[in-house]
């Protein structure tokens, strides 16, 4: 392996040391906890080392919200490939979506401002907003759908996306009773609910 090849390696290998550091100090004390200091403790580097990869803790907070963002869309599309209409792909896919930020809640908030994340977003991740096209295209692949539905898809996208979103966050912050079982259970039946009022 060429020095150049190796050297390029080991930065990969160094920032996502460094992602997962901020991670797991999220998960043990919150978001308001990582700060660069504490990451460069975590994984024994000085903290002028943390400032070769990333300049700031919002420079890591938003290469996480890229990460998480990424995760999701693969998530999505492999739960697509499992159903092949795609009402199903739908509901598989909010399955995933939902499975997504209960297994990564240090992602999930990161990715959407929550638990005292705060950080000046550039852009939306490109994921991310391939995740919204993979959806839109799912749902305009329905033979069924409403004329209404057909010409102003984007109402009932927003409306999935805000009771997906909506749920996830409650359940998290504490407000559904019996907790995250419970809330899916709501999800699953009231998104199927929404499916169902889509199409003729």
């Amino acid at each position: 392996m060429s020095t150049r090849r190796r050297r390029a390696r080991e930065q990969t290998e160094m920032k996502q040391n460094i992602l997962l550091a901020a991670r797991r100090i999220a998960l043990e004390e919150g978001w308001q906890a990582v700060t660069t200091r504490k990451v460069a403790e975590r994984i024994e580097y000085s903290q002028p080392t943390i400032y070769e990869y990333f300049a700031n803790k919002e420079a890591i907070l938003a290469a996480l919200s890229e990460q998480g963002s990424e995760q999701i869309l693969s998530a999505l599309r492999e739960a697509r490939k499992q159903r092949r209409l795609p009402v199903e792909q739908l509901q598989v896919m909010s399955q995933a979506y939902w499975s997504f930020a209960f297994t990564c809640p240090e992602l999930y908030q990161v990715m959407h401002g929550l638990a005292g994340v705060h950080f000046t977003r550039r852009a939306l991740p490109e994921a991310a907003r391939q995740t919204m096209l993979l959806v839109r295209e799912t749902l305009l692949a329905c033979p069924q759908l409403k004329p209404e539905i057909v010409r102003q898809p984007d109402d009932a996208i927003d409306a999935f996306w805000g009771l997906l979103h909506g749920l996830i966050i409650l359940t998290m912050e504490g407000h559904i009773t019996s907790g995250e079982l419970r809330a899916r259970l709501i999800m699953t039946r009231t998104l199927d609910e929404l499916f169902q009022s889509w199409l003729q």
